[in-house]
């Protein structure tokens, strides 16, 4: 899309001090306020108003010139003033928010050049938002906690698209609503995803635009979206990823551990056998585990992590990113929570590879002798274990030389 211009004239009293906005005068009288640069503002408003998304803003006086970005707001309208703010959010009469520049910063080279007689302002917007292909499906990251983690790439996507899909409306609704975002919402959570899907990619392959968020952090990652994703690709959409917070890699990242590899493994199973397995590759696991657990069954977890590997490290983050984080940092033993509470991400260091002591796991041909005079494969698996390998490992080991015998 080629430049959008606005030209005004220049006026003697110009002093572009304010350091919260840039205004231009529509009107044909000269007001003496801080933000002005230039009034009788001419334009196309037809083209005004089909700008979207971020756009840069050049500011051409004689020789005189300044540029800057700034992300033009969903609720601008014909008739309301060209004012640019600096602020994050959009509000109500803003042309454009986000804006790199306000009257305060530009060049003084241009403010003086503006206050020559006859001056004229052109101020050329060209969009920087790429004009996307027909039939787009984003999958955009919100903030895990502190709400200026969005980012102004998906406050344009979330602005400009057709529809957003949300794990909850409500929650989406009070994330977006203060930034101006008014994108039609619609509830796409684990118990409707499957329904939804055949209408996304309906509306994909008529070319709409679709943005589909979490309550937060990353759609798909133990979170809604594989339905819809997989939908997307289908039809032929094209789908792409604005991304942003994620509390795996905050977690991380805050547990002081190497970790050259490492598991995401989600939440644990709520109960019974499945939980106890999960447990169990949990702490066998040879990779740093960085996984999800729900308060009232933390306690659980722990009970269980101490009788099992009391001096594994471990840390233990809660309510990244918002006021009330905190991060526990230690030995599973010395680990201690009284009432919990928020929402917990947790960082378990791998377990110690088994030492290479010569001779001390016995030769396969050993073993497949012991199967053949009627060891139980799983009796034959713990004695592995015993040995230091993996459970895993000792468990596929004897299961593979019974099926030989």
């Amino acid at each position: 899309m080629s430049a959008i211009h606005i030209r005004c004239r220049g006026h003697a009293a110009i002093t572009a001090t304010d350091s919260r906005s840039l205004e231009l005068i529509d009107g044909e009288d000269w007001a003496n306020r801080d933000g002005a640069i230039g009034y009788d503002a001419k334009f196309d408003p037809a083209a005004l108003d089909g700008l979207r998304g971020r756009v840069l803003v050049e500011l051409t006086c004689g020789a005189a010139s300044d540029r800057f970005e700034a992300t033009i707001s969903p609720l601008f309208h014909r008739g309301q003033p060209l004012l640019f703010r600096r602020e994050p959010a959009a509000r109500a009469r803003t042309f454009a928010f986000q804006s790199g520049k306000t009257a305060g910063d530009l060049s003084r080279e241009l403010v003086e050049a503006l206050k020559k007689p006859g001056a004229e302002l052109d101020v050329a917007l060209t969009p920087l938002s790429e004009e996307p292909p027909p039939g787009m499906l984003y999958l955009v990251a919100l903030p895990i906690g502190h709400q200026g983690d969005l980012s102004p790439r998906a406050v344009d996507v979330l602005s400009s698209v057709d529809l957003i899909l949300a794990e909850d409306t409500r929650i989406a609704h009070d994330a977006l609503a203060w930034r101006g975002i008014r994108t039609k919402l619609q509830s796409c959570f684990a118990h409707n995803e499957k329904s939804r899907a055949p209408d996304v990619a309906r509306r994909l392959a008529e070319g709409q635009r679709i943005a589909l968020v979490s309550d937060a952090g990353m759609p798909v990652v133990s979170d809604p979206g594989q339905e819809i994703t997989a939908a997307a690709l289908a039809a032929g959409a094209e789908v792409r990823v604005i991304p942003g917070p994620s509390a795996v890699l905050t977690a991380l990242a805050l547990s002081g551990m190497a970790a050259p590899t490492f598991r995401f493994a989600g939440f644990p199973p709520r109960q019974g056998s499945a939980r106890k397995e999960w447990i169990a590759t949990l702490i066998d696991a040879q990779e740093t585990s960085i996984f999800f657990e729900s308060p009232h069954r933390l306690p659980d977890l722990l009970d269980q992590l101490k009788a099992a590997i009391p001096e594994r490290a471990i840390a233990i983050c809660r309510d990244l990113t918002k006021q009330s984080e905190q991060v526990l940092r230690g030995a599973v033993q010395d680990i201690r929570i009284d009432e919990p509470a928020g929402e917990y991400t947790l960082v378990l260091a791998p377990a110690e590879p088994p030492a290479d002591q010569e001779g001390g796991v016995a030769s396969e041909e050993l073993l497949k002798a012991l199967i053949a005079e009627g060891v139980p494969p799983s009796t034959l698996a713990k004695a592995l274990r015993a040995t230091g390998m993996g459970r895993s490992e000792a468990y596929d080991l004897a299961q593979r030389l019974k099926d030989k015998n």
